[in-house]
């Protein structure tokens, strides 16, 4: 090789380095900045950062940037072992901790990468290696600091000139710098492609008898397919993770279910009411900021979707204020919309408020509805579907954090504050209205929130018939609904939809969660 070839040669190595460096730290503070902002749903003390987070749809730009980042590391991996230009050892004490830092950082990079793609995958349990994820982004931002930083700090702005690219426009150059790039858009395509599971939605005979009953006893269950996922993040659970297993059926009128998830304890308790030397209270560890983690029942949401998107079928929109126009949520968790005109099937099972009426409540998300001047609370696009009559209510005239004024009152001596597992629930019927004069109950007695005014919800509210059965640590929870309700606000139970699944361990809003959709396929009768 001639002189002038080698020097072009070496010219182009390192335009290559530097152009992958700098796509590195670029793609590397996406995915921190996403990540960081995803994790603050399940650690609170992180969010002295969200003013500098980014908000709205995070998942899909954690994904991308993730996916692009692995590909950088594949390709600077390359780079590393067959075009690095071989240069003299720098030496001193301070070029020993350059090399150390750039070891160590390079190796909890990949390793995060690695848990990052054993997560989304789910190749293994998520719930250790989760926190670990977490753990090795954390350690992520000190190796920017450590690494460029310090570099920055002993070799001022010179060290910019061989971090910073420089444009190689002809010949092998640009044949290899469309390589790269064409490897990385192949390696994001394969990621897409392999986002989601399949739940086979087994046929029955449409004479087969499926009782809504939580048991799940019936011969035809056996045949069914079972797929079982792992989701995390939840308040309240074991490491913050529930295992998740799936059955369906379908008879050509309905589509049944069976769910089946991990909680270690029956909680029926939802928000009660006690009498104080001051009157009567809600007694609440977060409601005020509607994110109660204590006094509150167990739910499961189970979501469905024509589309596949990430983040819920792109619903999931975090940050206290991810719509500009719009009231910022108390939480500071995020809303639940979509961005287009869509909507998407939310069934919201409730261990208190809808097991009774064997319902879980048909709701749904679309679009953000206009603030409603007066609510306390702004939900964006997650709405109840419309119901003709039914329903429960809250025992209490207005939510204050001073103290309530119920409703209703009951006939007999209530009980002392029971235990979170005890279920509190009334009959409207069954309690008298409240007077001031004539409440003589002791302090220190416990009354229900939740008050049934009629037996059941009626109308497309009461789409999706359920019941659900705690036992030994486990919730057993059958759904069941017509494949087809005609209804603008369902989704049709057919080929391709995409569900995703949600447990709540008494909690309000904290709910588990889970990367990757599941793919409905229906069996032909």
């Amino acid at each position: 090789m001639s002189h002038s070839e080698s020097k072009v040669d070496g010219r182009w190595k390192l335009s290559v380095f530097s152009w992958l460096h700098l796509a590195a730290i670029t793609l590397l503070l996406f995915s921190l900045f996403s990540g960081l902002r995803i994790a603050v749903l399940s650690f609170p003390f992180l969010g002295f950062l969200s003013p500098i987070l980014p908000q709205g749809q995070v998942h899909t730009l954690h994904f991308v940037s993730g996916s692009l980042l692995s590909a950088i590391a594949v390709c600077s991996l390359a780079y590393y072992f067959f075009c690095r230009e071989k240069q003299r050892p720098l030496r001193g004490r301070l070029a020993r901790y350059h090399r150390a830092v750039l070891w160590i950082g390079c190796l909890g990079l990949l390793l995060s990468l690695a848990t990052g793609g054993v997560l989304f995958f789910a190749i293994l349990e998520a719930a250790v290696l989760v926190r670990v994820h977490f753990f090795l982004a954390l350690a992520g931002l000190g190796f920017i600091f450590l690494h460029g930083v310090f570099y920055l700090v002993q070799y001022g702005v010179a060290a910019m000139r061989r971090i910073l690219p420089r444009a190689q426009f002809s010949g092998l150059p640009v044949i290899k710098s469309a390589a790269v790039v064409g490897l990385c858009l192949v390696l994001l395509v394969l990621a897409y492609g392999s986002t989601s599971s399949r739940l086979d939605v087994k046929s029955i005979p449409i004479e087969d008898i499926v009782n809504v009953d939580g048991e799940a006893d019936e011969a035809v269950w056996q045949g069914a397919i079972p797929v079982t996922v792992d989701t995390f993040f939840g308040a309240n659970f074991e490491d913050g993770g529930s295992q998740v297993q799936i059955k369906a059926l379908q008879n050509g009128s309905d589509v049944y279910m069976h769910i089946r998830w991990q909680d270690p304890t029956e909680s029926r308790l939802h928000l009660p009411l006690e009498k104080t030397a001051e009157g009567w209270k809600v007694v609440y560890e977060g409601f005020e900021n509607f994110n109660e983690t204590k006094y509150y029942e167990d739910k499961f949401a189970l979501l469905l979707s024509n589309s596949c998107s990430l983040g819920g079928a792109g619903t999931s929109h975090l940050g206290p204020k991810p719509l500009g126009d719009k009231p910022a949520n108390f939480h500071g968790k995020g809303y639940h919309y979509s961005s287009d005109e869509s909507i998407h099937d939310l069934w919201h099972w409730k261990a208190v408020r809808t097991n009774e009426m064997r319902l879980a409540d048909d709701n749904h998300i679309g679009p953000p509805y206009a603030e409603r001047p007066g609510s306390r609370r702004y939900t964006a696009g997650y709405m109840q579907d419309g119901k003709e009559s039914g329903s429960y209510v809250m025992n209490w005239r207005w939510f204050k954090t001073a103290g309530v004024v119920p409703k209703r009152l009951p006939q007999q001596a209530p009980q002392t504050m029971p235990a979170a597992s005890t279920q509190m629930l009334g009959t409207w019927f069954d309690l008298s209205v409240y007077n001031e004069t004539a409440d003589t109950l002791p302090v220190g007695s416990v009354i229900p929130s939740v008050l049934y005014r009629s037996n059941r919800f009626e109308g497309d509210r009461a789409d999706v018939r359920a019941a659900g059965i705690w036992r030994d640590g486990y919730w057993s929870l059958e759904l069941a609904r017509t494949l087809d309700t005609g209804s603008p606000l369902d989704v049709a139970i057919r080929d391709g939809v995409c569900l995703w699944v949600a447990a709540f361990d008494h909690a309000q809003v904290g709910h588990t969660r889970h990367s990757r959709p599941i793919k409905l396929k229906l069996e032909e009768s």
